[in-house]
């Protein structure tokens, strides 16, 4: 009895060896490829500033560029910077000048543009009804400027697409700006560096 216990013991184990040779020996079942899926396109470039980033005054205008503007003047910077919208205010006293002058800049690259058009409206209903508004060929999308009769200050108003800019200025003291040539530049450079966030 013992004797048959143990062919049945080495009858088990010479199948159970045999068994994964026997399944090598087997031909395979042919292996495909992971199917490929298409290379998808790439997700459009977003363009224009992160509607959440906090755009610095002197990322907007560096400190260098705005000596120059006002031909190195002393100044004083007031900044309020929140995500999607900056407000920038320099007070200076202009070289050979006695009184204050201001630089107004506000931009807005949330996204909603209620604001800016708010202000213009708002700001445009404080001067006289013979105000003149004119527009700068080539400038953003759409823009707006005049000469406040309120203030003494150029004002100009400027979209390109959901981003926007407001100026305010003494054109007499901020020569760079005292054409449309220079406003279109130094509102290009502005939204140029708006986008770069």
């Amino acid at each position: 009895m013992r004797k048959v216990w143990v062919l049945i013991f080495l009858g088990i184990w010479l199948v159970s060896c045999s068994l994964p040779q026997a399944a090598s020996n087997l031909p395979s079942a042919p292996t495909e490829p992971p199917p490929t899926e298409p290379p998808s396109a790439a997700a459009p470039v977003e363009s224009g500033p992160n509607p959440n980033a906090v755009i610095p005054c002197a990322q907007l205008i560096p400190p260098d560029e705005w000596n120059n503007l006002i031909f190195g003047a002393e100044s004083a910077l007031t900044e309020n910077a929140l995500p999607g919208t900056t407000f920038c205010e320099w007070k200076y006293i202009p070289k050979g000048g006695t009184q204050e002058s201001l630089f107004d800049l506000h931009v807005g690259f949330s996204g909603d543009i209620s604001s800016w058009e708010d202000t213009r409206k708002s700001e445009l209903s404080n001067e006289p009804s013979d105000i003149v508004v004119n527009s700068i060929e080539g400038l953003g999308d759409e823009n707006y400027t005049w000469g406040s009769k309120v203030t003494g200050l150029r004002v100009v108003y400027v979209r390109q697409g959901s981003q926007t800019l407001i100026f305010r200025y003494n054109p007499q003291e901020i020569l760079f700006m005292g054409t449309e040539s220079g406003i279109m530049d130094m509102a290009q450079r502005v939204f140029e560096r708006m986008s770069g966030n």
